[in-house]
């Protein structure tokens, strides 16, 4: 029955026509000497289910400050029905309110017309409106349908503002954004191989390196190679986990749940066996007092295991045993023992065993 009146009193002052709302639309009102405060935002609702029944509060990341818009991360709006949200409002006494609705995705901006509660004659989806649904004592209730064109949207901007006696005030502005994250995967690889892909499904790369997760933390990533020779190195980027498969976070943490856009590399290398040349130079050892540098040494009593130098200094490769180390191209790390009588023709006092290398006492 109020709202009924409401609308009776709207359309007898010609003020839907006009497409603005005043909360005491038929009083003239005398002008200001300074600009009204600007309408407060006090909740933003939308939709709990596709058929529009119900509406839930949803908490911004950011909270109004001054000029600062308050950010909601609660985009895309249900697909299945029209672009509705409900706000509650604190406005000045007397106000007539104007509403703009900016699609930042496309750079649409559209002025939303005030409307009697939807009926026959409502503006078409195109168009978008709002329209006043309740009054209390300290606050106004109103719906606002954007337009559907606005529908999948990342970011929408709302500006409304308050006119007391034909002075403007400062516009209230809040951000609705894209509450789901965005991956990107990338492949470094010298043959072209590689393949990486998530659970959720939604990334295989290459081919679908880029993916939109909406209800989900988190993405597990994981790879596979095709040719025997191409080996995995790791991830970088927005990975947890240095194996075969890793963990991406999609939401930070606080005051509000705020998506995060990560990015994510699979880096992986061809794997050759191709020995070092010999004639390479190694660096020379440190020198030590009355120690003697050994580079012959036993490579571990291996008849696998190849001597080999690199940048670093000699090392010791061997097929079977030790410990893995890309320094061997795939084959093993095999610890170098200086402790036989073969060196010097006699047992090795004191020892200090480098990379394929070995110290020995003077005499």
């Amino acid at each position: 029955m109020m709202i009924g009146r409401l609308a009776q009193a709207l359309a007898l002052c010609g003020v839907a026509a006009l497409g603005i709302f005043s909360v005491t639309a038929c009083n003239p009102t005398p002008r200001p000497n300074t600009p009204p405060p600007a309408p407060i935002l006090l909740s933003l609702e939308i939709p709990n289910d596709t058929f529009g029944n119900g509406f839930s509060g949803v908490t911004p990341a950011i909270r109004a400050a001054g000029t600062t818009p308050a950010n909601y991360f609660v985009l895309p709006l249900l697909p299945t029905t029209a672009p509705i949200v409900r706000v509650v409002l604190a406005l000045p006494t007397n106000s007539v309110l104007s509403m703009t609705a900016t699609d930042a995705s496309t750079g649409q901006t559209v002025t939303l017309p005030i409307i009697s509660p939807p009926g026959p004659s409502s503006p078409g989806p195109t168009t978008g409106y709002f329209y006043l649904h309740s009054i209390t004592s300290n606050s106004s209730l109103f719906y606002i349908r954007y337009p559907n064109t606005f529908q999948g949207s990342r970011s929408i901007r709302t500006m409304i503002t308050a006119t007391v006696g034909g002075v403007a005030s400062a516009p209230l502005t809040f951000d609705m954004s894209f509450r789901g994250s965005t991956l990107t995967v990338s492949i470094a690889t010298e043959n072209n191989d590689g393949r990486v892909t998530s659970n959720p499904p939604g990334i295989d790369c290459p081919g679908v390196c880029t993916a939109v997760f909406l209800n989900t933390t988190s993405v597990l990533l994981g790879q596979s190679v095709t040719h025997n020779q191409t080996q995995f190195m790791g991830w970088t980027g927005s990975c947890i986990g240095s194996g075969n498969s890793c963990t991406v976070p999609l939401l930070l943490p606080g005051p509000a749940i705020i998506p995060m856009n990560p990015a994510v590399t699979a880096n992986f290398r061809i794997h050759t066996n191709t020995a070092i040349p010999s004639a390479m130079t190694c660096p020379a050892p440190p020198m030590l007092p009355n120690k003697q540098w050994v580079t012959q040494p036993n490579c571990g009593n291996s008849q696998f295991a190849i001597l080999q130098c690199d940048s670093i200094g000699y090392f010791c490769c061997g097929a079977q045993g030790g410990t893995p180390s890309p320094r061997c191209n795939g084959q093993n790390l095999t610890a170098v023992t200086c402790s036989t009588s073969q060196l010097f023709g006699g047992p090795v006092t004191h020892e200090l065993i480098q990379p394929g290398g070995c110290y020995v006492t003077v005499p």
